[in-house]
């Protein structure tokens, strides 16, 4: 079996030997020569070749093997720190591309987000353009609209506001799909987690051997663009150009973001909560009024939660459930003494002790 370290680094210099054929192309006026168009297409679809290798080689990692990363060759610190990681080290976009949050980002050679944005909107030719959209659509070569720098910028920024993101295990990617190998864990009948069963033994008994049960899930890549419009005289007579529309890319990332994590069809965008097939749903009571929410609905939601998710679950409700959120108490006795179930403390409303996340990406559903 080779080393996944070793397959990493012949794709960076594969990467390396694409680049120089780019920049080569470029000083010789922008296009490509036949034998360069060859050579490059061996070299993407060579790259393409150890994307998939590397994902079969974590698949064929025995369960009883440790997960061996270390090439055959030794490294520096410099070249160890550039290794890939399989799982994202952070939710940042240094943490989420590079799994470093040190590394340096390209600006294309622009001093500011404004002056990018300025050039764009000028239409006249600029090589720090062409080189930021030589070779779309293959994170390898670049080929990103925005310089990675300010890019980094804008979907940090989203991060802060967002509902899904922070709490989501975020996995790299190198390509446009991805395999994750997991444990099987649905049935726990006789064991936990995909095979993983214990027992007390005497000493000098013999444990009894388990085959883990292990699961494939495939991570598909979905794009997300946001366009925007700007007349000449908004650029030059309004507020700052970057400002304005940075702020505006910020909070259309974060939303679109988390409509498609929550409600996602998963046909060319993600598969969202609402209509994952894991999804658990709680019936109403039988003498429930139609369009209400009550106590026990909510109880009987919470009893479905799994115990591994109460350090991190969120109520998510659509705002039009304020006020049914608001009027909603417990009846102690018959006095007629009442508890509110829905608190409100230092600007944090909580629900049986759970944060809760009104937003208008939660759809309204049928209460019938």
């Amino acid at each position: 079996m080779r080393f996944i370290a070793d397959l990493v680094h012949e794709k960076k210099q594969l990467v390396k030997k694409a680049e120089a054929i780019l920049q080569e192309a470029e000083k010789a006026g922008g296009s490509l020569t036949k034998e360069q168009e060859r050579q490059f297409n061996r070299y993407t679809d060579k790259t393409k070749s150890i994307n998939e290798s590397i994902d079969e080689e974590l698949l064929n990692i025995r369960t009883s093997e440790p997960i061996l990363i270390t090439p055959q060759k030794a490294v520096s610190p410099i070249e160890e720190s550039k290794t890939p990681v399989t799982k994202a080290v952070s939710k940042s976009f240094r943490g989420m591309f590079y799994g470093n949050e040190t590394v340096s980002l390209s600006n294309n050679g622009f001093h500011s987000m404004d002056e990018f944005l300025r050039t764009l909107h000028s239409g006249r030719a600029d090589n720090r353009l062409i080189n930021a959209s030589m070779v779309e659509g293959i994170p390898e070569f670049g080929g990103y609209s925005v310089p990675e720098e300010y890019g980094a910028f804008l979907m940090d920024k989203s991060l802060e506001n967002e509902i899904i993101r922070p709490r989501a295990t975020v996995w790299a990617m190198g390509s446009e799909t991805k395999k994750v190998p997991a444990f099987d864990g649905a049935d726990r009948t006789n064991h936990l987690f995909g095979g993983i069963s214990g027992e007390w033994m005497e000493e000098g008994q013999t444990g009894t051997r388990k085959t883990a049960k292990l699961r494939l899930i495939q991570l598909k890549a979905k794009k997300l663009a946001c366009f925007s419009q700007a007349s000449n005289e908004l650029i030059a007579d309004g507020m700052s150009f970057e400002e304005m529309l940075a702020g505006a890319l910020i909070k259309g990332l974060g939303w679109y973001m988390d409509y498609a994590f929550i409600n996602g069809t998963g046909e060319g965008q993600p598969l969202g909560i609402i209509n994952d097939p894991a999804l658990i749903t709680v019936n109403k009571e039988d003498s429930q009024e139609p369009a209400t929410i009550t106590y026990q609905n909510v109880v009987n939601m919470f009893s479905r939660l799994a115990p591994s998710c109460f350090t991190n679950a969120v109520w998510l409700a659509n705002p039009s459930v304020i006020p049914q959120l608001l009027t909603m108490t417990i009846t102690i006795g018959t006095g007629g003494a009442q508890i509110p179930v829905f608190r409100e403390e230092s600007g944090k409303f909580t629900l049986l002790g759970f944060v809760s996340k009104r937003s208008s990406k939660r759809p309204l559903r049928n209460l019938n």
